[in-house]
Formats: structure tokens, sequence, C-alpha cells
């Protein structure tokens, strides 16, 4: 039986220096898949995810040999886990959750493609329109179940369904390539399908190897898991404009440890292979202290100029200035593996004093094509909504009533700040990319 080893040695500390980043934040499952996944190519009209808050989040692997720049990584166990060095045989963030055999698609699916008791599932269940012929999702399976487990009860799994117009049932299209068997441990591995797996276990890690060579790769650095596949594509034929439904899900089979995840690209569908960070942030003073509740999405790293000749490269400072009465002005600059994005703010003098954190203002797809929804947060209904270019001049005015709609097809490619001001007094800014 598999041990869960310590969770100290599983959590440590990530140096900065790290070439696959795994965000600690937790983000919502529609913030994530808007953001990446809604655009020119479909409409994304609803999300749900089942599974734990620290299963999903971005991740950055431009420098890590993965093969795929950024996206969403979806885990059997805390997704931090998947950071490396590969220091452990079985490295588990496991949750140890079982899921009961019930009639729903994604388990519908484990039933018939893998023999075992589920455990720790994420699965992202879409609805979509899309508006080309077909479809597509590039993404790599990665387990720590290679290689010791290949061939037993261990079977984790990453499935991707879809049902809908054209569509017989439900059907996975996550496949092994030139074969019809799912993506599996016992499926694709050092012994079988070889081509389109990766051992990632190297010689200062003093693991079971399986009688195969050891990884030369310096992937091993950067990632913890044992194995993973090459970089593939779920892809299937669909009518454009009609409605389907799609489950992305993974799955521990057998036992609630030994952890596996799946990198899903932002280049599936019509994305492109550079992400932007949208830089945003907020402050409270408390006497000379200033403090920065930083809520820039998609960057990994950070630089505070506040103004008064001191800076910082923490995602969350604080700092004290001499003297508040006069005005300073912060600058933060955040960065990613293609792309930087900086917000200036002024501090100081006319700070205002410290008040509750104002209710969250919902604003999706940051990254947008045809559309940017506004859910203004219970009690505000009315207000003013005001989109301009980086040069001020205002390319959409649309007064704000309750979840409203901005219909953004029309404007040119670049980068814009959305204010949204609400008659009660409220002002939400952000910067957004077409």
């Amino acid at each position: 039986m598999k041990q869960l080893l310590p969770l100290f040695c599983l959590f440590a500390y990530l140096p900065a220096s790290a070439q696959l980043f795994v965000d600690s934040v937790e983000y919502s499952a529609e913030t994530l898949v808007m953001d990446f996944f809604n655009g020119s190519c479909v409409d994304v009209l609803h999300v749900d995810y089942v599974g734990q808050p620290a299963q999903k989040t971005f991740f950055e692997g431009s420098q890590s040999g993965l093969g795929v720049n950024a996206g969403i990584i979806l885990t059997t166990g805390d997704a931090s886990v998947a950071v490396g060095p590969n220091n452990q045989a079985g490295a588990s963030g496991g949750y140890g959750l079982g899921f009961p055999v019930f009639n729903e698609p994604f388990n519908l699916f484990l039933q018939s493609a893998v023999n075992g008791a589920s455990f720790d599932q994420s699965v992202l269940h879409i609805t979509l329109v899309p508006h080309i012929d077909s479809i597509g999702f590039k993404y790599v399976f990665a387990s720590e179940e290679y290689c010791e487990y290949v061939n037993t009860q261990f079977n984790d799994v990453f499935g991707f369904l879809i049902s809908g117009p054209g569509i017989n049932g439900v059907q996975n299209i996550a496949l092994v390539p030139g074969a019809n068997i799912p993506v599996a441990i016992n499926n694709v591995n050092h012994l079988q399908y070889t081509g389109f797996y990766r051992h990632n276990i190297a010689s200062d890690s003093n693991q079971t190897t399986c009688g195969i060579p050891l990884s030369t790769d310096p992937m091993h650095q950067w990632v913890q898991y044992d194995g993973m596949t090459t970089v593939l594509t779920a892809s299937a034929s669909v009518i454009p404009d009609s409605t389907y439904e799609v489950w992305i899900g993974i799955s521990d089979i057998g036992d609630g440890v030994w952890d596996s995840g799946i990198f899903l690209s932002i280049e599936s569908l019509c994305g492109d292979s550079l992400l932007s960070p949208t830089v945003a942030f907020s402050t409270t003073t408390t006497g000379n202290t200033v403090t920065f509740a930083n809520t820039t999405k998609y960057a990994t790293a950070w630089h505070w100029d506040f103004g008064d000749g001191a800076s910082s490269d923490e995602r969350f400072p604080k700092h004290t200035y001499d003297n508040l009465n006069q005005q300073y002005q912060v600058r933060l600059i955040a960065t990613n593996y293609c792309c930087a994005d900086t917000l200036y703010s002024t501090v100081g003098a006319t700070t205002p004093a410290p008040a509750p954190a104002p209710l969250p203002c919902r604003v999706f797809p940051t990254r947008f094509t045809n559309q940017i929804t506004i859910e203004p947060p219970a009690g505000v209904s009315a207000g003013q909504i005001v989109l301009t270019d980086l040069t001020g001049r205002v390319a959409l005015r649309q007064n704000l009533a309750g979840r409203t709609v901005l219909h953004t097809g029309q404007l040119s490619s670049g980068a814009y700040m959305l204010e949204v001001s609400a008659d009660t007094g409220q002002r939400w800014v952000y910067r957004m990319v077409k």
C-alpha cells in the first residue's frame, strides 16, 4: 500500500528562480475559463467546477520544458505539488476524497474507462457555443504514479468529454494518438505508446526508474511529476453556432495519494501563445504605513516603486512613508514569460482614511474579444461604464443597469481601461486587453 508522505516536504518554499510557476491564488473556475478560452472562436455561456479550490489555478511553464507556455492546471491534490525539483518518489497533496458512483457524465466515463474507485476529482464543466467547425485543446498529462505504478490499480486518468449536435451521446476526445483509449497511467507510459511518454526521473533523485534510462532533460529541475505525456490535443468536429457541453477532468484512481495533473494550454481553441498580465491593486493606509492589495492576474514577478526612493519585489508589500501629508506616485510593473503591464496610483495627502473593503464588481473576461460582462455587487443597480484606450479616448460609454454586457466586437486590438462608477459612489477600475 502506498504511503502519504509528510506534507511539510510537499509544500516547501519555492525560490523565485523556479521555471514552473503555479499560482498560490485560488482563482474561480469562471475567471480562468472566461479569461483564457472565451473569445473569437467560442462564447462561453456557463462554467461549473467539481473539486477543491486549490486543485485549479494559473500556471506559467514557458521555461519548464513541459512544452506549453501557460494556462490552467487541474490536479488531484494541491496544485503547488506540481512545482519541482523532482525530489520525491510520491509527492502528494491530495485530500483522499472519494467519489461514489452516480449518474453524471464524468463519473460514467470513469466507470467505463478505468477499473477502480475515484478520488480527488478536479473537473471543469463548461457550456459553450463554437463559431468554428472544430475545437481543439492542447494539454499535457503528468503524474507521480509514473513509472512504478504502471499496470496496477492506481490508474489515474484524464477525460475531455463533449456532447451536443452531431456528437453521439457523450464522447471522450482525450485519446492516446492513434488509439481509441483514454489518456491514463496504464495506457500511455514507458511500456506502451512510448512515443507520447516523457520520463522525468534524473540521477540526483534516488528514485526507482523501472529499468529505463534516467532522464537527461533539465525539466526535472522544474517539474515534480515523475513522468508526463508529450503535448497532446483533444479535438472534435462541431456545428458552428450550436451549443455544446464539455467536461475537462482528472481523477486519482485506486487511492487518494500520489498526485496527477493536467496542464491546459492557453493556445487551445483560438488562444494566443502570449498572455499579458493584467495589473490591478488597491491600498489601505494606517498612520504612515500603506498596505498594497495586489490583485494582478497572470504575472509571475512584481516590481514596486513606492515613489520615495524605496522599492520592493514582494507580491503583497507594506511600506512606511516618512510623511503622508504629501503625495507619492506608486508604480507597479507586473511581468511574466512574455509580457509586462504597468499601473500608477497616488498615495498620501488626499489618500482617504481606511474604510471597509468595497464589495467586488465582477468583470470578465479581462482578455476580451466580442463582449465584456459587468456584474456589480448587491445594492448597486445603476451607474456609468466608460471604456477608454491608453490615450484617454473614450471607446465605449454605457449606463450600468445591474448585470450589463458591453459589445466590443468593433473595437481594435490593444489595451484599455474600464471604469465602473456606481450611483452609490463606489468606483472600480480594471486594465483590459483585446
